[in-house]
């Protein structure tokens, strides 16, 4: 038996979009889809979603949150509990083979056939989705140029590393020209210059039509990228919106972030005034603050008085991380 991986495969800007596209359904609806894993108790609850054709939507969320459950239910990998959900105007819990074909899925940890190269996987992929053989390979051959792997792409994959493998996944996932994108943490591992590639794509599959569902706790990403996004807490869906109007609700709030030369302990920083969570990040204490006179000298202050020695500290704007942080009063991304 081979691995259990399940690969199935600008902006949105509605204006660009056709009278008769604007009537179309949406790419993607989900309506009060409930799942509860029996081992745990966790899962999703009652989760409302649509996406738009053309639309790059973001979940976020910590670990446990549901994000991962939302799309193996939306892949038709595992059946809801309760709920409905629709892919253009296909019965998600009917149409599944429909579904697949429309579909491209990379998931977060993706696995290979090891033994065989990164071509003959994605080529297997490819033909397993009705490819026509010539077009299958004309279409790798680009893809696995576009994300610099052309030179390894007769190497076996057991060779490859954890980058490498995130960038044959997106190969697999987009080569079949899906409707329906489903990443689910599709940045993390790759360089830099993987990321701008990846991103370029996305925006330019957008301006072609094709509706992602991103998930992702990578705050520069999701803010732009998407032109909606969703938080995941607790398997519920606590608000909803634009990135920017999301960014609106934490008037008031700033972020300090704290280069240190040393990790010192920083529990009690949270008790300076004004401070409402202190969160780690590698060498960096990033304080969630509210934004008042003097407010960046206490911080300075207690870190000071807990050893700290700063090497670098920037004031920024509220982002996504301190909507989640305000929302719910616990950290988006788990403690490093």
């Amino acid at each position: 038996m081979g691995p259990t991986t399940m690969v199935w495969g600008g902006r949105y800007n509605s204006r660009a979009m056709s009278s008769s596209a604007e009537n179309a359904p949406p790419a993607l609806e989900a309506n009060e889809i409930s799942l509860h894993y029996k081992s745990s108790g966790r899962g999703i609850s009652d989760v409302e979603l649509r996406v738009e054709r053309g639309e790059v939507f973001g979940l976020m969320g910590p670990n446990g949150s549901g994000k991962s459950t939302l799309l193996r239910v939306i892949s038709t990998a595992i059946v809801p509990d309760s709920g409905r959900f629709r892919v253009r105007d296909m019965d998600g819990l009917n149409e599944k083979r429909r579904i697949r074909a429309r579909l491209g899925l990379m998931v977060d940890n993706p696995t290979h056939y090891d033994d065989l190269t990164g071509r003959a996987n994605a080529y297997f992929f490819a033909r397993a989705y009705g490819m026509d053989e010539a077009k299958a390979e004309d279409t790798l051959a680009d893809l696995f140029d576009y994300f610099d792997l052309a030179e390894y792409a007769d190497d076996k994959v057991k060779t490859y590393s954890y980058g490498m493998g995130k960038k044959l996944a997106l190969i697999e996932a987009m080569a079949h020209g899906p409707e329906v994108l489903l990443l689910d943490e599709p940045s993390l591992g790759l360089d830099y210059t993987s990321q701008l590639a990846y991103q370029s794509r996305i925006r330019d599959l957008a301006s072609s039509g094709v509706a992602v569902l991103l998930a992702s706790n990578q705050i520069d990403e999701v803010e732009s990228l998407c032109d909606r996004a969703a938080f995941l807490h607790r398997g519920k869906v606590i608000a909803e919106g634009t990135p920017q109007d999301l960014i609106s609700r934490v008037e008031g709030v700033r972020r300090v972030v704290a280069t240190l030369r040393n990790p010192v302990e920083y529990g009690s920083m949270a008790e300076v005034g004004g401070v409402h969570r202190v969160v780690p990040e590698g060498r960096d204490l990033i304080f969630h603050c509210e934004e008042r006179p003097g407010i960046v000298a206490d911080v300075v202050a207690g870190i000071v008085r807990s050893g700290g020695d700063i090497v670098n500290l920037t004031v920024q704007r509220p982002n996504l991380e301190d909507v989640f942080v305000k929302l719910t009063g616990e950290a988006l991304r788990d403690e490093v």
